[in-house]
């Protein structure tokens, strides 16, 4: 169809606009806009409505929105003042009111099928367990090669024309938009039957999106309007289910079969899709599907706090157990970030989601100088209590009180120490009660891990350091909150915040008694001070004090990713994942960059969309993405990501974010650079 206004012809089954006879250029977002907003003349455009029909429903900030517009009229001769073609209407929205001719166009640039009907783009995209948390890189290869196979013969049957991509991305077309539809169903329906006689490390997901319309295909891979809206739908897609345009789901018949919710102005999901827990369920345990590791496992669940002046107590009190066992190689520890997520959850419920045996919860009552402790550990393969007890002491025993309980989890999971273990994981300090209380707000504020509560933590933990300044509990937690106001934004000079993290860090680092979180971050710090030496010592001193901890991996991933060996990084990363499973987005952006360089492109494009499924306004997650698939080859997706990243942040250089890169190799970052480059980031 041709829409022809003043000198203009806006041809949308070529997609091209031209002056006369002069073909302008017009970006692919811009003629979008253009072309939606001539389609609906006949009505005021809502924000909404340009978004979810633009964008695909993505969050989008009113100044790239502003752009466009600003764009659109540039490129047909009008302007914000004039308005002549395009009228903004204040809090309504935009409408295009110029006179249009339409008629009929020449015959579409699009690939075509040969078939009736109006064809449609399928997107699949994979996740799978051993691509975050796995240890056999063999073994991965092989779930995503059977997961593939699967795909690829579901939609070959539908009568699909399957199109080049790299890695396990699958992309086909097929001439009507039911057969895509059924195809995809089909796919997840045999992917879920395979699953369930897999051990849950071989098991694979994918999720689908669909779009009807234009695409073409060329050397720089499959783009256009539809495959663009196939691959937006993906980007917040659960695992297992399959999501369609709302010109894809207009075409579907009145079926059981192809029965959809629609999601918001743009988007529908079919129905019957795998089941990613009730609302609120973490995002990142969405079928998950983690394996029972070979050593004994557990979670310790946040305990309960009988009235506020137990609340403090009974937090300190867990994150001591959980300090202590931290510190054993022989346990297989479930970081505390995760368990926080879980509050309120049964042990057998925790335990099973995330893919350990045993949990430990507790509550705490406090009268006075005297505390009640209820502990009990639950075996959630048979849902049996192991061991459950009572614990009446003063609160100048805490410490032993906790050395206690440590103690009876170490013999019921019969739990061997080394000898260097033994001498680490019991207290030897803070015996004077107000440097204890100061101790316990100061945690019970920092895992609330905000700007205002990372603030309050702080004046405890410096009241702390002036109460017991022979204690490393002081040093070390007000390093930890320094450096998250530093890396996070929130503090008002973060270099100087980062500056002070290195300092008190370095003077925990050097106290008898110190538990090793120190020194993850003052390796993290040395990293950004480019002392890369000492930066993969003292990360490397960390994960020998506390081989259970998910950040003493996760910094040593980081320090080695940056370092220049991304091999050992993507082990640690991985590992750092598994034993925090509701993991911060930053573990992921660490493995996948860590994939990348690695030269493991399609692990490293699974990973880092793993990021944007997390966190959908991630910048980061795009540039890893952006740079492993440019580096691929497949420069039509990874335009396609530039264009995001300059979305949600129209301000965003390589020259204002190449510093904050510290690679040890120049070639490396020059690498990452490139690739950039090639998929339109500025420079």
């Amino acid at each position: 169809m041709n829409y022809r206004f003043d000198n203009y012809t806006l041809d949308a089954d070529r997609r091209e606009l031209c002056r006369g006879t002069q073909i302008i250029s017009v970006e692919p977002q811009v003629f979008d806009l253009l072309l939606y907003l001539i389609q609906n003349r006949n009505r005021v455009v809502s924000k909404d409505d340009l978004i979810a029909a633009v964008w695909g429903g993505r969050i989008v900030s009113d100044s790239a929105l502003t752009m466009r517009i600003n764009a659109a009229r540039t490129v047909i001769g009008d302007n914000g003042k004039a308005q002549a073609l395009i009228r903004t209407f204040p809090r309504k929205g935009f409408r295009f009111i110029g006179g249009v001719r339409e008629e009929a166009g020449g015959s579409s640039r699009s690939a075509g099928t040969g078939e009736g009907g109006v064809p449609s783009i399928v997107r699949a995209e994979a996740r799978a367990f051993c691509v975050l948390m796995g240890e056999d890189d063999g073994a991965t290869a092989g779930v995503l090669r059977r997961g593939r196979e699967v795909i690829v013969s579901s939609f070959e049957t539908h009568g699909a024309k399957l199109l080049q991509t790299p890695g396990s991305t699958i992309m086909a077309v097929f001439p009507e938009v039911p057969r895509a539809v059924s195809a995809a169903a089909d796919a997840r329906n045999t992917l879920a039957e395979m699953n369930q006689a897999l051990p849950r490390e071989q098991r694979v997901r994918y999720r689908f999106g669909i779009a009807a319309g234009e695409f073409q295909e060329g050397v720089e891979g499959v783009g256009g309007p539809a495959a663009e809206r196939a691959a937006a739908l993906c980007v917040s897609a659960k695992p297992d289910s399959i999501r369609m345009s709302e010109s894809a789901q207009v075409l579907l018949p009145v079926d059981p079969a192809f029965t959809t919710t629609k999601l918001d102005a743009g988007s529908h999901e079919l129905n019957d899709g795998g089941t990613a827990g009730p609302a609120g369920f973490p995002a990142q345990l969405q079928l998950l599907d983690p394996p029972l590791p070979n050593r004994p496992s557990i979670v310790l669940l946040p305990f309960k706090a009988a009235g506020e002046e137990s609340e403090a107590l009974s937090e300190g009190l867990r994150l001591d157990i959980q300090n202590a066992l931290t510190k054993m190689s022989g346990i297989f520890l479930i970081a505390a970030g995760s368990a926080n997520a879980m509050r309120g959850w049964s042990g057998v419920e925790a335990a099973a989601h995330v893919g350990v045996r045993y949990a430990l919860e507790g509550s705490v009552q406090r009268s006075d100088d005297q505390v009640r402790v209820n502990v009990q550990l639950t075996d959630s393969a048979f849902g049996t209590v192991l061991w459950s007890e009572r614990y009446d002491s003063d609160l100048d025993r805490n410490f032993a009180l906790q050395d206690e309980i440590t103690g009876r989890i170490v013999t019921a999971l019969d739990i061997k120490l080394a000898s260097g273990e033994q001498a680490r994981v019991w207290h030897k300090c803070l015996s004077d009660p107000n440097a204890r209380e100061c101790f316990y707000r100061g945690v019970q504020a920092f895992i609330r891990m905000n700007r205002e509560s990372i603030a309050s933590a702080r004046v405890f933990f410096e009241r702390l350091i002036e109460i017991a300044p022979d204690s490393p509990f002081g040093p070390t937690w007000l390093a930890l909150c320094l450096w998250f106001e530093a890396t996070r934004g929130w503090a008002a000079d973060p270099r100087e915040a980062c500056e002070q993290a290195g300092i008190w860090a370095e003077r925990a680092v050097g106290m008898e008694d110190a538990d090793g979180q120190a020194h993850t971050v003052l390796g993290n710090v040395r990293l950004l001070q480019r002392r890369f030496d000492e930066a993969l010592a003292v990360a490397h001193e960390a994960l020998e004090i506390r081989p259970g901890c998910a950040n003493a991996n996760g910094f040593l991933a980081n320090v080695l990713l940056y370092c220049g060996e991304p091999q050992k990084a993507v082990v640690h990363a991985r590992r750092a994942i598994r034993f925090m499973p509701i993991y911060p987005p930053w573990f992921v952006e660490i493995l996948a960059a860590s994939y990348r360089d690695a030269g493991m492109l399609d692990l490293s494009v699974i990973a880092a969309r793993e990021i944007l499924r997390v966190m959908p306004t991630t910048v980061q997650g795009r540039l890893i993405l952006a740079s492993a698939v440019a580096r691929s080859d497949w420069l039509a997706d990874a335009r396609r990501i530039a264009r995001e990243v300059r979305e949600l942040d129209a301000d965003f250089t390589l020259g204002r974010w190449v510093p904050s890169q510290p690679y040890r190799d120049a070639n490396m970052l020059a690498g990452v650079v490139d690739d950039l480059r090639k998929a339109g980031i500025p420079g």
